[in-house]
């Protein structure tokens, strides 16, 4: 199985609760369950990276068009939550504490792995490759590293 998008795993808060917190969709724009979503203009939308410096306001529940601004969507927003994500390359041991940015394509989000750096403006950090023990390097957990809804010292 090849896994896309970004599918809660845990929590280094110890627990998962996965609250999440409705906002509307952008009209006209999809947004699909287990993508990086920002706030643009007060609505939510896919995280594209023509926005710098954004960061990620979490990670949406369900696939969601947005209609006329009623249409909402559940988000993932806690820092502490962990994902399960498929990168779009290998991922090594001693890339364990790189962040990455998300390759944007159609549909649900990848990791893309040769973005990962020690200082980027990636959004999510790996915490731990090959998750299931399987000798699929490409798989790995990640976390928000810069969010939307926290206080950055990287602001410009």
């Amino acid at each position: 199985m090849s896994l896309q998008g970004f599918e809660p795993r845990g929590s280094l808060a110890g627990d998962l609760t996965q609250a999440t917190f409705p906002f509307i969709v952008s009209n006209g724009i999809t947004v699909t369950a287990g993508n990086a979503v920002v706030l643009f203009a007060g609505y939510v939308e896919n995280k594209d990276y023509s926005e710098s410096n954004v960061g990620v306001l979490g990670v949406a529940t369900a696939t969601v068009t947005g209609t006329s601004g009623s249409a909402t969507v559940g988000v993932i927003c806690d820092p502490n939550v962990v994902y399960y994500n498929d990168a779009d390359g290998a991922l090594a041991q001693a890339d364990v504490g790189k962040i990455y940015q998300v390759a944007i394509s159609s549909g649900k989000m990848n990791i893309d792995q040769s973005t990962g750096a020690d200082n980027s403006a990636g959004d999510f950090v790996l915490i731990k490759k090959d998750p299931d023990g399987d000798a699929d390097a490409s798989k790995g957990l990640f976390k928000l590293y810069k969010s939307q809804l926290c206080n950055r010292s990287d602001d410009s």
